[in-house]
């Protein structure tokens, strides 16, 4: 697992500790998910700073 899927997993435990509505954690999930694979695949990003 690479370092910025740890923090978006991070990210998602941040706003389940919040009370975010399942279905929001979810949706960032989702989105975060794809954002991250368009990142990999098309611009070659792997890591954050």
């Amino acid at each position: 697992m690479e370092k910025i899927d740890m923090e978006v997993d991070d990210f998602l435990s941040y706003c389940d500790y919040k009370g975010l509505a399942t279905k929001t954690i979810r949706s960032y999930d989702q989105t975060l998910k794809l954002f991250l694979q368009y990142l990999k695949d098309e611009c070659n990003i792997k890591n954050s700073n």
